[in-house]
């Protein structure tokens, strides 16, 4: 890890090769430290990647996978926790359910995402893995490199579907081995739920602009209470990560925006400039609630020696240019 702060230490942060650059080394930086550990040689590396909507999350992930592949070799599977988002029709389910609930009305929240599938389609690809490398000296010998009976389908999501509800796509991706990484994205992923008491006490200081206020106590308690399965069932895949912060958390706003226009360009459906906006307010009370602790704090519990440098953050300005990198 030492190369890892020497190496940015030299870096003109705000050039954009260097997120890229930055990022990369700081996997590479991992996946060599964790190949030294005995009886995980078979593992594939689990990084998970936070940022708010619009930071640039996927397009980072599709360029990791590019840099990676070329400059190391690597082969690293992408996936988002939109793509385990549930159905459209479990959604509206779900908000029916929860009818008044604004937080649960549309996708996105802690709760409406398929966590028995995320922690299945993980599973599969580390299973993989291990069954490609266990063949892969046998069948080498053999001659045939063919593993087409080894696979992982992953769903994706739509998001034009539905007038820019959503659904989830009928076309999987199929993911072929070797899988060296695994780079898991989303807006919520490393936000882990406060003590009841704390919760309480974050909404009675909290002021009457708050987003916090503009929801009941008891529609946060719940989805307080839902990411306790993110923490049980998505967390202990995750090796190393990485956290996007902006300078200002209403960056959020014109980012999405953009993201949202850029979709309509390429002639599929979305959602109109207020609907965008109504949308990113049912986000900001989980932003007020969680991004203090993951922003300022290592995502790992233990020892901190041993999980010193597991953990970066990346500072982005309006332009998305990275202006601070801390170390974990």
């Amino acid at each position: 890890m030492q190369r890892f702060l020497t190496l940015l230490a030299m870096r003109n942060l705000r050039q954009p090769s260097q997120k890229l650059e930055i990022l990369s080394n700081f996997i590479i930086e991992n996946y060599n430290k964790f190949r030294k550990k005995s009886n995980i040689t078979n593992k594939p590396l689990i990084v998970g990647l936070n940022g708010i909507q619009g930071c640039g999350k996927t397009t980072i992930a599709n360029e990791l996978v590019k840099y990676l592949k070329a400059t190391n070799d690597l082969s690293v599977v992408t996936c988002s926790i939109d793509d385990f988002l549930l159905t459209y029709k479990d959604q509206c389910k779900l908000a029916e359910k929860n009818f008044g609930n604004k937080l649960l009305e549309f996708r996105g929240q802690p709760g409406t995402h398929d966590i028995l599938l995320g922690k299945q389609i993980l599973q599969e690809l580390c299973d993989v893995q291990k069954k490609y490398s266990d063949l892969h000296e046998k069948l080498e010998e053999e001659g045939s490199l063919k593993f087409s009976n080894l696979s992982v389908s992953i769903p994706s999501y739509d998001k034009s579907l539905n007038n820019g509800r959503g659904d989830r796509s009928p076309n999987w991706n199929v993911i072929l081995p070797p899988i060296h990484i695994i780079l898991i994205d989303g807006w919520c992923l490393g936000f882990n739920h406060l003590s009841s008491s704390k919760l309480k006490e974050a909404y009675d200081n909290a002021s009457s602009c708050s987003a916090l206020k503009s929801h009941p106590i008891s529609h946060l308690e719940i989805i307080n209470e839902n990411l306790k399965q993110y923490e049980e069932n998505w967390y202990p895949f995750l090796d190393i990560f990485i956290c996007i912060e902006a300078e200002d958390i209403n960056y959020v706003y014109q980012w999405r925006l953009e993201q949202e226009h850029n979709m309509k360009k390429t002639g599929k459906n979305g959602m109109s400039d207020e609907q965008v906006k109504s949308f990113i307010d049912r986000y900001m009370p989980s932003y007020e609630l969680y991004l203090e602790t993951l922003y300022n704090e290592n995502f790992f519990s233990g020892n901190f020696k041993e999980i010193y440098g597991m953990h970066l953050k990346l500072l982005l300005n309006r332009e998305r240019e990275i202006i601070k990198v801390t170390l974990f």
